[in-house]
């Protein structure tokens, strides 16, 4: 059989060659997946161990494991990583804080129903949301300014749709504008877990 020319392996070997680095260079400069909201098949999720409570199977909560991160974007956005933390009277802290600026909107992580309300005079929670979603899952937003124009208890809301904005109203203190949020998967009455590992957060935000 003819052997092919130098020229012509030079030739094969540096099609080769281009090959491989055009293979490289495309996977080098696939864009990641954007953040926000979650693919959309559920999958089970798994419950971290508590102080007494063992890891157990919890069911399906939000759409693949994930939940879209509950605020939109803000020029401060430092996650607390403070799940379980001990609070005053020995209570735990049963979700994570948000710091923000005043007035960022806060979203809706879920379609569902507004089954819970607070006001700012009436608890430590200051004007405050409470939200079960279609697989009983309930959210809980604390510390808001005001609530979205229009809303009530017993409402419908959708994925995205904007129902208040951050605040300090509440035990926070004047100034200290941050979004407190809970994920109970059983229902209002159910324990919490702890959201951070489940948010889809933005990569604008810090973690500490």
């Amino acid at each position: 059989m003819q052997q092919p020319s130098r020229a012509s392996r030079r030739t094969l070997l540096v099609g080769t060659v281009a090959s491989v680095v055009g293979c490289v260079c495309a996977l080098a400069t696939r864009r990641p997946p954007a953040v926000g909201f979650a693919a959309a098949a559920p999958i089970p999720i798994e419950r971290g161990a508590t102080v007494g409570a063992p890891a157990r199977r919890l069911g399906l909560v939000a759409d693949a494991g994930r939940i879209m991160f509950p605020m939109g974007p803000s020029p401060r956005c430092d996650i607390l990583d403070n799940f379980g933390d001990l609070r005053s009277g020995g209570r735990r802290h049963e979700g994570v804080d948000i710091l923000a600026t005043l007035g960022q909107e806060v979203y809706a992580v879920a379609d569902g129903v507004l089954v819970n309300q607070a006001d700012a005079s009436a608890s430590l929670s200051g004007n405050a949301w409470g939200l079960t979603a279609g697989d009983g899952t309930y959210f809980f937003y604390a510390h808001l300014s005001a609530f979205a124009a229009g809303l009530e208890l017993g409402d419908t809301v959708s994925r995205g749709q904007v129902i208040g904005y951050v605040g300090d109203t509440g035990n926070p203190g004047p100034g200290n504008y941050h979004l407190h949020f809970e994920v109970h998967p059983g229902g209002q009455r159910a324990p919490a877990i702890d959201p951070l590992p489940l948010l889809v957060i933005p990569n604008s935000c810090s973690i500490t």
